[in-house]
């Protein structure tokens, strides 16, 4: 393939984005500085990824959305904001406190009835919405990721044409072309970015934002 003109993103340039385009937020901030006060890691996704998240409900028009990996509620908040006016987030996380933490701030947020948070580890969760027929307008993934490959299988289970799958941690620290060698997070994500660009079940295209998003439309 010919290759096409593509502009490397500067921290200048980054910052001319996020002023113009993703406006300051202070109930997020507040969330950031209380995930960091509660010695929770801070690996929630980029401002623009959200803005992305929040995009691509909105294009999809989406009404119920499953999230793989609350953390603290970052990432949930900008899913449910694209949500249809009636829609619902299922957000899947293992830890207790993240749970918690994304539940203080779905209600500041104004989201309180639009959310609900599980405590569960995500596959079996998923298995069990797959056993009720469950169907996803938007799936967002950002969880273990030695479990990607399984954690997508599921989420085409849980998918209709045209729903819209997301995952993160995509370009892994830029380390994505490197060899995996003992790294089995890379290795796995790896993994799966070969699966979904080999996939006939989904459409997909690696967005290099943040730490790298994938985007797949299921056919």
């Amino acid at each position: 393939m010919k290759k096409m003109k593509s502009v490397p993103l500067n921290e200048e340039l980054y910052n001319y984005i996020l002023e113009r385009f993703v406006p300051e937020d202070s109930l997020l901030n507040e969330l950031i500085s209380e995930t960091e006060a509660l010695n929770i890691p801070l690996i929630q996704i980029s401002p623009e990824q959200g803005k992305f998240l929040t995009l691509i409900c909105k294009l999809c028009n989406a009404k119920n959305a499953l999230e793989i990996g609350t953390l603290t509620g970052f990432s949930g908040i900008h899913i449910a904001r694209g949500l249809k006016e009636n829609g619902k987030l299922v957000t899947v996380e293992i830890e207790q406190k993240h749970g918690d933490t994304a539940k203080k701030y779905f209600e500041k947020a104004g989201l309180k009835d639009k959310t609900e948070v599980v405590i569960s580890p995500a596959l079996d969760y998923m298995k069990i919405l797959a056993e009720e027929n469950k169907s996803f307008d938007f799936i967002f993934i950002d969880a273990n990721k030695t479990n990607y490959p399984d954690y997508l299988e599921m989420a085409i289970k849980l998918s209709h044409p045209g729903t819209a799958i997301t995952m993160d941690n995509m370009i892994k620290n830029g380390r994505v072309i490197e060899d995996a060698g003992d790294d089995e997070d890379l290795r796995f994500i790896q993994l799966t970015n070969d699966i979904l660009s080999k996939d006939d079940r989904i459409e997909t295209l690696l967005v290099p934002i943040g730490d790298g998003i994938t985007l797949s439309v299921v056919k």
